[in-house]
């Protein structure tokens, strides 16, 4: 994107092995405001947001949550589907764990909790108040209910890795056909995997990207 010209801004976000998950969902969502704010403050008039994975989530996430318009969405192998019975069966112990403890008036306090990442299984301290909000299946990282609240008419690209893509078997009912109708939106299948999607995604990215340009 920056050899095409574009400005672009990558972000450190909480769930980056750097942080570990430091701040809840929604206090995520304001570093991508500050961002906006930055781009717009140095010219941009179109805001596009591209994630990969869990980025993709919060770029859906954004679209219906977010402080800042935003004029297109790039969601690349999204990942993070807490809503889905088999993920909220694999961390159900800590999610009922966290729940408890914010319903004790503990939600500050850090503990031990199961996080799931591309079918892995990693065992992370932060607190109760952080954890649910990342996992709560009727939260903010639930993509289809982020996508009901959605009433801004904008393009989405929906790029999922291949046949054996975590959403392949959920089809485009799963978000895709839950998004606001526009002429631009696309549902592509790459052949690919979910790490090297977003290499393998680029030049349909960058396909879409002018589309949406000459669009406006």
């Amino acid at each position: 994107m920056q050899n095409k010209g574009y400005m672009v801004l990558t972000p450190l976000m909480p769930w980056s092995k750097v942080r570990g998950y430091d701040v809840d969902y929604s206090a995520a969502l304001e570093i991508v405001t500050s961002n906006i704010q930055e781009l717009r403050k140095k010219g941009s008039t179109v805001i596009v947001l591209a994630g990969h994975s869990k980025g993709a989530n919060a770029a859906i996430a954004y679209t219906a949550y977010g402080r800042e318009q935003i004029d297109a969405v790039i969601a690349i192998a999204p990942g993070h589907i807490p809503d889905i019975v088999r993920f909220q069966e694999s961390i159900q112990s800590s999610l009922k764990k966290a729940n408890e403890m914010i319903e004790g008036g503990s939600g500050d306090k850090v503990a031990l909790f199961t996080h799931r990442n591309n079918g892995k299984y990693v065992d992370i301290n932060m607190t109760a108040a952080i954890y649910a909000s990342y996992n709560d299946p009727e939260g903010m990282a639930s993509m289809p209910l982020s996508t009901s609240k959605i009433a801004q008419r904008i393009p989405l690209i929906w790029i999922l890795a291949g046949t054996t893509d975590v959403l392949y078997d959920k089809g485009r009912g799963y978000v895709f056909e839950k998004w606001p109708e526009h002429p631009l939106n696309r549902y592509v299948v790459l052949n690919s995997t979910h790490m090297d999607a977003p290499e393998d995604a680029k030049d349909e990215v960058l396909h879409w990207i002018e589309a949406v340009h000459f669009h406006r």
